[in-house]
């Protein structure tokens, strides 16, 4: 028995004919883009691009973006609350790398600084104490030989430059450093 259904040659066909048949039927658009903001927060712009990967047409996203923003699939603040407790608690993120990132993503400055409220001070502070702590045992050089080696940074400046790294602020972080005689 032979069949007459066309197969798709490679991966990209077959993504193209769906992507297709998505942006060819509104509703399913919807449907599809609806699924896509239910199983987590999504920001705006994360919507705009995956409409845009979808091949939206682009006179119809704002007014997609509207829809489900006044359904409540889409909400900026609540994003940026949670974005804020995730990175922070599994990620252990500083407020500074927080910032930058939910800049990227084009959350309003008052919106960022509020979900920035929500991260207790003093718990802050004991996760960066911790964090530097732990990654001072990690890092310890073997003998005093290793520390001035002349080819890397003292460890000192190796726990200052790690914590930058994870978005804390400079004097927090020297002040966490005196704090345990580092």
């Amino acid at each position: 028995m032979s069949r007459n259904l066309k197969r798709p040659a490679n991966k990209q066909e077959e993504r193209k004919r769906r992507i297709d048949a998505v942006v060819s039927d509104p509703t399913l658009l919807l449907e599809k883009i609806r699924y896509f903001c239910s199983y987590r927060e999504r920001s705006e712009k994360e919507v705009e691009l995956k409409l845009k990967s979808l091949q939206a047409p682009p006179g119809k996203i704002r007014g997609i973006l509207n829809q489900l923003t006044e359904e409540g699939f889409i909400s900026d603040e609540r994003f940026a609350r949670a974005f804020v407790r995730g990175k922070w608690r599994v990620n252990k993120w500083g407020r500074i790398r927080i910032t930058f990132e939910l800049r990227s993503k084009r959350i309003p400055e008052k919106l960022i600084r509020s979900a920035l409220e929500e991260i207790d001070e003093d718990s802050y502070r004991l996760v960066l104490g911790d964090m530097i702590s732990k990654k001072a045992k990690d890092i310890r050089p073997l003998e005093k030989g290793e520390l001035n080696s002349g080819k890397s940074l003292n460890f000192r400046d190796k726990l200052f430059t790690f914590a930058l790294g994870k978005g804390y602020e400079t004097d927090l972080i020297l002040k966490t450093l005196d704090e345990l005689k580092i």
